[in-house]
């Protein structure tokens, strides 16, 4: 008997993944984060099915990263409950804003590997920087 199989994953999903990451306190792990996914979305995935997209790999080593450096004994987090609120969406930006940094970083990777890449094959510049055409939406009037 063969195993079901779970829907394509679509950027949906893997927002909310990323989200949930972004989100996450306290102990991580790949069941514990697509045990929380399946509870939101109500579809179980496989961890091998998220580690084909960088951008979900790297932000999980990351957040591994953060959670084992920036642990804090419960018992310096503030009384007052809406300046822990605070001090938690805090927290979130910073992990959210070096995740992106770091996407940020590997994208300009790419590019920087797609123009030698296009200088080797012939392709200036002024070729790659130039306009996308128009699309030409009349013609689809007089198809019917």
């Amino acid at each position: 008997m063969r195993k079901s199989r779970a829907p394509d994953l679509t950027d949906e999903v893997i927002q909310i993944l990323i989200d949930l990451l972004d989100q996450w306190s306290g102990k991580l792990t790949w069941e514990l984060l697509l045990a929380e996914l399946h509870r939101v979305t109500g579809i179980l995935y496989s961890r091998f099915t998220f580690l084909e997209y960088p951008q979900v790999a790297n932000a999980f080593a990351l957040k591994k990263q953060i959670l084992r450096g920036t642990w804090r004994a419960p018992s310096s987090s503030p009384r007052d409950e809406k300046v822990r609120a605070a001090l938690e969406q805090v927290a979130r930006y910073k992990a959210k804003v070096l995740r992106l940094e770091r996407e940020n970083q590997a994208l300009l990777e790419q590019f920087v590997t797609w123009a030698f890449n296009a200088q080797r094959k012939g392709i200036d510049m002024a070729t790659l920087s130039a306009a996308l055409p128009k699309p030409n939406r009349d013609q689809s009037k007089f198809l019917k």
